[in-house]
């Protein structure tokens, strides 16, 4: 089994039945801080499974959100990356 780590998505396309997403790593440009999108893989699945990996992915978003609002009960909002802000930009 080989792991991948992926920044984002890229372009999803779904064609003959298979959902085929791009999935997407950012590397630094020439040693710069500049930072650009390289396809890192491919996540290819029948259509028919699609459905099922959305709803396990809303599920982990909303475990997710409900840690953070317990989090952010307990010890206060927290200073710096807002959990929404960075979900918002997945």
């Amino acid at each position: 089994m080989t792991d991948i780590f992926a920044d984002g998505t890229g372009s999803i396309v779904v064609s003959n039945g298979v959902v085929r997403i791009e999935l997407v790593q950012l590397r630094r440009r020439n040693q710069k801080a500049e930072l650009e999108a390289h396809t890192t893989g491919n996540l290819l699945m029948p259509v028919g499974s699609l459905k099922q990996l959305t709803l396990q992915l809303a599920k982990a978003l909303e475990q997710i959100q409900a840690r953070a609002n317990e989090k952010d009960r307990v010890e206060g909002p927290a200073k710096g990356d807002d959990l929404d802000e960075a979900l918002s930009n997945l």
